[in-house]
């Protein structure tokens, strides 16, 4: 008699396929792990990274099948150990909120203000959303202006309007966060739009002209679901009595509620200063400043991907580096690298300016760039005071701005001559920034301790990536790698300490950094609202 088939469900990592055009995986495990073509009910890829190491390209993939299998051949499949039964996880649960009094109101319409939304429309409660900046395709406008002609619009740039920062960036989705909901976020970038590799490959990113779709996408969904967009809307007070919210006035006058998401990014220092005044409490924190590098992107493709530079299944190299200063103790790290994109300058005030990385879903530019940034702790900076590194970091950026020439166009120097504290007279060669460079010493940016310890850091990446000083070019400054001031909050129910309804969220709260975590940030706290 026969043995009986029955359906298991199993894990499979580390299977490794020689990348090819069109890859057959039902093939490969028939021919892997002799399985029966049709005895595959259905396959999930869960992880696939590139394997560039050996003499030929491959693909290593995690999968999730289904397959209709006798008792015998799943034994024996579970004892490779690189495959594992599975078991169904539990659905994830929507609590619906009970009848609230006035609308919730989210303040920003980044990552975490977007996702915040998402889930209290989940939840049952359609709130009020409300953004200084404009809607992408004006937005998309006055970013063009300030790249083009050095015009700045205060209220609506790269930092400020739909989508956030994150929407005039890279657009990159790794995080070093564990969390069930990264899933989440992913999928609903793939309803937007988004490519579905991105739920698997092993670096995915957006690409700053994929998310210049995918956010309006996102909106218009939540719009259909009962959710109000208020842009082009400043927030002027947040009215807090007793400890408990209130209400926010805005340009058109009072909105009354008793809950507030705030997801306003690192940017927003007038909302700091608000809630320091009100007695909200704040924290300094950590952060890190430096230089942009930018470099020929042949040159890091071929230095990273060797013989297989140039492939079109590794695309635009990556790299990663880091250097512990020993005299110091301080770190040295690049940071937001951008392959295969553009230097691009940031500014929210007309007498201020720092860098930052952007690229296209394609990341086909001619150049690769990444921040150089060292750490910087609340001690390095004098005075008490929670916002001191505002401060810090404005100074650095009206200096940037100053040494540009007054007009948005950003100071550089070849990163040679930066080591050897030597002033750039020419450029090793064009750059990718715009409007415009101009030749400048860095050196001046930071005393010497801070300067000494970025070009120790430069000189071990030297090492580590043979002609990064002299195939480089520095732009200053780099100052937004994360806020250096964190809104104390309550680590179960997410609301600012002592402040009742005020849930903080995102990178502007300090417990977030880059769009997949602000996004889990922001569900995290809608769903233990309430």
């Amino acid at each position: 008699m026969a043995e009986k088939k029955s359906k298991y469900k199993l894990k499979i990592i580390n299977l490794c396929c020689p990348v090819e055009e069109s890859m057959d995986l039902h093939a490969v495990l028939v021919s892997c792990f002799g399985l029966n073509k049709e005895d595959i009910v259905d396959l999930t890829i869960l992880r696939r990274s590139t394997d560039a190491r050996k003499n030929s390209l491959f693909f290593v993939y995690t999968l999730v099948i289904n397959v209709f299998i006798t008792k015998s051949d799943a034994d024996e499949l579970l004892e490779n150990k690189n495959i594992e039964k599975l078991f169904e996880r539990s659905k994830r649960l929507i609590n619906k909120i009970a009848r609230l009094k006035n609308r919730p109101i989210v303040i920003g319409c980044g990552p975490a203000g977007i996702f915040a939304a998402i889930t209290l429309v989940e939840r049952g409660v359609a709130p009020i959303v409300v953004e200084r900046g404009e809607r992408v395709i004006d937005r998309v406008k006055s970013v063009d202006k300030f790249m083009n002609f050095g015009e700045l619009n205060p209220e609506s740039n790269m930092f400020y309007g739909e989508g956030g920062a994150g929407t005039f960036s890279d657009g990159k989705l790794t995080t070093r966060m564990k969390s069930v909901l990264k899933d989440r976020v992913l999928r609903e970038f793939i309803d937007a739009g988004a490519e579905k590799d991105i739920a698997y490959i092993s670096r995915p990113h957006l690409g700053t002209d994929s998310l210049r779709k995918i956010i309006p996408n996102i909106v218009e969904k939540l719009v259909l679901k009962g959710v109000d967009f208020l842009f082009n809307t400043n927030v002027q007070n947040i009215i807090i009595e007793q400890g408990r919210v209130k209400g926010v006035v805005a340009d058109n006058g009072l909105i009354k509620t008793e809950n507030i998401f705030l997801a306003t990014g690192h940017s927003s220092v007038e909302i700091y200063d608000l809630l320091n005044n009100k007695g909200v409490l704040l924290e300094p924190k950590g952060f890190a400043v430096g230089f942009r590098i930018e470099h020929p992107r042949e040159f890091i493709d071929s230095r990273q991907h060797g013989k297989f530079s140039g492939n079109k299944f590794l695309g635009a190299a990556e790299y990663y580096l880091a250097y512990k200063d020993k005299k110091t103790g301080k770190g040295v790290y690049s940071f937001c690298m951008c392959p295969g994109g553009y230097v691009v300058g940031c500014s929210s005030l007309n007498d201020a300016l720092c860098t930052n990385g952007m690229s296209k879903f394609a990341r086909d530019s001619d150049f690769s760039n990444a921040a150089i940034v060292v750490s910087i702790s609340p001690d390095d900076l004098e005075g008490d005071e929670p916002l001191k590194g505002f401060s810090f970091i404005h100074k650095l950026e009206k200096y940037a701005y100053e040494l540009g020439g007054y007009n948005f166009c950003v100071p550089v120097q070849n990163a040679v001559d930066f080591i050897n504290s030597n002033v750039t007279e020419n450029l090793i060669r064009e750059t990718s920034y715009r409007p415009g460079v101009k030749c400048s010493d860095l050196n001046y940016f930071f005393d010497d301790r801070i300067a000494s310890i970025l070009k120790r850091g430069l000189k071990d990446f030297n090492n580590k990536i043979l002609g990064f000083i002299d195939e480089g070019i520095l732009f200053g400054v780099e100052t937004r790698t994360s806020s250096p001031v964190r809104i104390v909050r309550d680590k179960i129910h997410c609301n600012a300490l002592g402040i009742e309804g005020l849930f903080p969220v995102g990178e502007g709260s300090g417990y977030a950094g880059g769009i997949m975590s602000c996004a889990v940030d922001g569900i995290k706290a809608a769903e233990v609202f309430c």
